[in-house]
């Protein structure tokens, strides 16, 4: 009987990991103003960079307008403002950051690690916070991806603000338009609590008293540290690609993260194979910004209807991008593929010693922690 609830128990829980693969809701109509303002946003730097010769300077700017293109639309002109104020934002300060920590060996690494948990844990403030720190966690750790190879990393970020600040500019203007044709959907603005700032300061602080405020920060600082050490172990190996993988399968809310990494690991590893059909040859400049723009455009349609499909068309956007549109060989696709399980990996096992050294509630404050 043991031996039967124990295999039931795997069996759901293969068919919860594994079933998400091939689910599809196809509930929301097509968006085209959503695809267009990725396509526009991304494609059209490339496009005039490839047309003064220069693609890698079109590049550059398609990061930033990678990080803002999948910005949800709001309902009205101001809620869109400030969505695309708040992502803006976080897109120019990790641009900033990225350039200034990289090439500087191993302290680059530790500055990520310092400036990811710090990040974190401010994220615990509130709710828009949280999701403020999650996304500049991420474009900061892709952003020194590409500042590492960079010959000039201010004018890289630069490159990504501008990038960023003009898919913002597309979306606005597209928004406007769909708004009055009334194409496409808008998302509800991310709003925090109306309590006042002593209010949310004191709560905080008194988080920062738990296991719960820590937790988050000291599971992707870990995690990072360990990619940074496996990294330094196997220099012939391209294992750069672990923090980058970790950043973006690391997340705050504790339910259904084990699903939800292994689940976003198999986007990733297809999006790796993905990539070898793509760029295992030298692509022209002028098929470059056709796939970039048009995986572009796929994103926001697939977010909506596959997560795993998503993020396999969102994988080799990043490799193309932080590659700077070269070749990239099998040992490189083959390296990210071992790092995105290495990573996968790292993320739910640090969850997991997490959840074992989470001291109980107390019988006063169940809630506590």
């Amino acid at each position: 009987m043991a031996l039967d609830a124990l295999w039931l128990r795997a069996s759901d829980g293969i068919r919860a990991v594994f079933g998400g693969v091939f689910e599809w809701d196809g509930g929301d109509p097509l968006d085209p103003s959503a695809m267009a303002v990725t396509a526009l946003g991304m494609g059209l730097p490339i496009l005039l960079g490839v047309m003064i010769g220069r693609p890698t300077i079109g590049l550059a700017a398609s990061v930033g307008g990678m990080w803002v293109g999948n910005a949800p639309r709001g309902s009205t002109l101001g809620e869109h403002l400030r969505i695309l104020r708040d992502i803006v934002a976080a897109a120019i300060v990790a641009a900033v950051v990225a350039a200034l920590i990289a090439q500087h060996g191993l302290w680059s690494d530790t500055w990520l690690v310092l400036t990811a948990g710090a990040t974190a844990l401010v994220g615990g403030f509130s709710r828009p916070m949280a999701v403020a720190s999650q996304r500049f966690i991420v474009f900061a750790t892709i952003g020194m991806n590409v500042a590492a190879h960079a010959h000039n990393r201010p004018a890289v970020a630069i490159l990504i603000s501008e990038g960023a600040i003009w898919t913002a500019l597309c979306a606005l203007v597209i928004g406007m338009a769909a708004r009055r044709l009334k194409i496409g959907t808008a998302e509800p603005l991310e709003t925090g609590s109306t309590a006042p700032l002593k209010a949310k300061m004191k709560r905080w602080r008194g988080t920062l008293k738990t296991f719960q405020g820590w937790n988050y920060a000291i599971r992707l600082a870990a995690c990072l540290a360990a990619a940074t050490a496996i990294r330094e172990a196997f220099p012939t190996h391209h294992f750069g690609w672990i923090a980058v993988a970790v950043a973006l399968l690391t997340q705050r809310q504790a339910e259904g993260l084990t699903i939800k990494v292994t689940q976003r690991a198999l986007g990733v590893a297809a999006g790796v194979l993905a990539t070898e059909l793509i760029a295992a040859r030298p692509l022209s400049a002028w098929a470059l910004v056709v796939i970039v723009a048009g995986l572009g455009a796929l994103s926001p349609w697939l977010r909506k209807r596959s997560y795993v499909a998503d993020t396999a068309a969102t994988t080799p956007l990043i490799m193309l991008l932080t590659s700077g549109g070269l070749t990239i060989g099998q040992d490189l696709l083959l390296d990210r593929l071992v790092a995105t399980l290495i990573a996968a990996a790292l993320v739910i096992s640090a969850f997991q010693a997490a959840a074992r050294l989470k001291p109980p509630p107390s019988p006063e404050s169940p809630r506590s922690g």
